[in-house]
C-alpha cells in the first residue's frame, strides 16, 4: 500500500495533489494540511495533531465528512508531519509521499527534509513533493550530501558529468545541473546524500 501525508506547507499545484490522492491508497492530514483538501472538497482517511492549525470551517469540515480525529496533545516530542510518518508505517504503509512539507517555514522544511534519512531504511520509503520537487533520500547510488564528511560522486548522463569527486558539505557543487542523456547516474563512492529532482 502507498500513504500521502498532506501537510500545512505550500501547494500551489491542485491538480498535483488530486493525481497524487488518487495514487496513493491511505490519506492522512497533519494538523493544517486539511486546508489543502478543504480547497479541492476531498477528505482524508484520517488527520491527526493537535488540531491548532484547523479553523472552525475546518472542525465543521471533519464533522461533515466523517472524518477520522487522531488528537496529539499541543506540547508533544514529534511534528505533525513526523506523526503522520508513524502513523503510516503502524498501519503498514511503507512507502509514502509527504506533499506541503516544504514553504516559508524553513526550519519546517529542513526538519521534513531530514525526516528523510530517518525513514528511508529498512524497507520503508519517503518522498517530499512540492510543486517544482521531488526529494528522495538513498544511501547507495543517488544522493546529495547530508552529512559533515561530504560525499564522493560520480555524475553520467549529465551536462557536468564528475568523476570520483569529493564535494564538501554546503558547498553549492552540483546545483542546476542537468540530465542530457535518457538516462541521468548518479553513484555515490562515500557519504550519504538528498537528491533534488526540480521541474523549473
Amino acid at each position: 500500500m502507498k500513504g500521502l501525508i498532506i501537510s500545512s506547507g505550500k501547494i500551489n499545484d491542485y491538480t498535483l495533489l488530486e493525481d497524487l490522492i488518487e495514487e496513493n491508497d491511505y490519506i492522512v492530514c497533519a494538523d493544517g494540511g486539511l486546508n489543502h483538501l478543504m480547497n479541492i472538497n476531498k477528505a482524508p482517511h484520517v488527520i491527526l495533531g493537535d488540531l491548532d492549525s484547523v479553523s472552525d470551517l475546518g472542525i465543521k469540515y471533519i464533522k461533515d465528512n466523517n472524518i477520522k480525529v487522531e488528537k496529539y496533545p499541543s506540547i508533544k516530542d514529534n511534528t505533525d508531519s513526523e506523526l503522520a510518518i508513524i502513523y503510516l508505517i503502524n498501519k503498514g504503509i511503507d512507502d509514502m509521499i509527504l506533499i506541503g512539507g516544504t514553504g516559508t517555514r524553513l526550519d519546517h522544511t529542513l526538519a521534513n527534509l531530514f525526516l528523510l534519512k530517518r525513514f528511508n531504511k529498512n524497507g520503508k520509503h519517503l518522498k517530499v513533493i512540492d510543486d517544482n520537487n521531488i526529494v528522495t533520500y538513498v544511501v547507495d547510488t543517488i544522493e546529495i550530501a547530508i552529512n559533515y564528511e561530504g560525499i564522493i560522486v560520480s555524475l553520467t548522463g549529465f551536462k557536468y558529468p564528475l568523476d570520483n569527486k569529493y564535494i564538501e558539505f554546503s558547498s553549492t557543487l552540483g546545483i542546476s545541473n542537468e540530465i542530457i542523456e535518457d538516462i541521468g547516474i548518479i553513484e555515490i563512492h562515500k557519504g550519504e546524500a538528498l537528491v533534488f529532482e526540480s521541474l523549473d
